[in-house]
């Protein structure tokens, strides 16, 4: 793509991300507990470095994370999570697919949330699954990567759909660092409620001294929410010698609870897993298991 044209876009879309954001604070009272699992994270590999991720994101979850990131794929990829032992019946699950072309990066991603087999007060129970969809377009100017999505979100609970979207830049400002920025759920309401949107702002460090670690660090503001959350993470990816075999060792820090994770990679698919606790303690724990492929 033109690098001034490129450059002419980021421009209208930083631009948009202020009016909107502005437009947003000023619109009618939120609802700060409104789909909660958007101001989380997906993937297992994203999950073990405390989903300190937005200016880490460069595989098909960045269609979630950072749209800006889905410039990273070279041809396509694919990324799935599915969560167990999460307690109260809750689900999170998660697929997405994502391919480059000379016009740029496009990504669809599915988010699947909810409580299944919820008794009702006839003996019956009944399954309150919410469906999110992501629609991603990403580019770049020189080394500076923006994209956006637009949300698609179906409260089962509230048995209706609405829409907003997410923008995302990405500025790989060193060889070693790149810094991200993301809003998201922007102008998101569904039925009644209005979903609060998210400001993440991170950096990520790969220092060449340091083959293979990756350390991220990010802050999270919600809409309504005094309290800022911060996390942090650290991976260290290993390929062993004439192999296409790889292993991964990841942990983090997510707003004050520690996550954990691993991975093993062959050729162009990685099977990663994440310990994850809850910050509301009975909550409990919960285990994220992921497979992604970048072709």
């Amino acid at each position: 793509m033109n690098h001034t044209r490129g450059t002419r876009w980021a421009v209208v879309l930083g631009t948009a991300l202020v009016f909107v954001v502005s437009l947003t604070t000023v619109a009618l009272a939120q609802t700060p507990n409104h789909l909660p699992y958007l101001r989380t994270g997906v993937g297992a590999r994203a999950a073990g470095m405390g989903n300190a991720y937005v200016a880490v994101a460069n595989d098909a979850t960045a269609g979630f994370f950072n749209p800006a990131g889905l410039t990273h794929i070279q041809k396509w990829g694919f990324a799935s999570m599915l969560s167990a032992d999460m307690t109260f019946d809750r689900q999170f699950n998660y697929l997405a697919v994502a391919g480059s072309f000379k016009w740029g990066s496009i990504g669809a991603s599915w988010v699947n949330a909810g409580i299944k087999d919820v008794a009702l007060d006839d003996g019956t129970s009944k399954d309150y699954m919410d469906n999110y969809f992501l629609l991603s377009y990403g580019n770049t100017a020189a080394k500076f990567r923006w994209g956006a999505s637009f949300v698609i979100a179906n409260n089962k609970v509230a048995d209706k759909t609405g829409v907003g979207g997410d923008l995302g830049f990405q500025w790989c400002f060193a060889d070693e660092a790149t810094l991200g920025l993301a809003a998201q759920s922007l102008g998101l309401k569904v039925g009644e409620n209005r979903t609060p949107y998210n400001i993440r702002l991170g950096l990520a460090v790969m220092p060449t001294a340091l083959e293979g670690f990756t350390f991220p660090v990010e802050i999270q503001k919600t809409q309504d929410v005094k309290a800022i959350k911060f996390r942090l993470g650290g991976e260290y990816k290993y390929h062993f010698n004439s192999s296409d075999l790889g292993a991964a060792i990841r942990g983090g820090v997510d707003d004050g609870a520690l996550t954990l994770g691993a991975g093993v990679s062959f050729k162009q698919f990685s099977l990663d897993y994440a310990y994850v606790p809850e910050k509301v303690r009975f909550l409990g724990e919960s285990h994220r298991f992921g497979l992604t492929g970048n072709f």
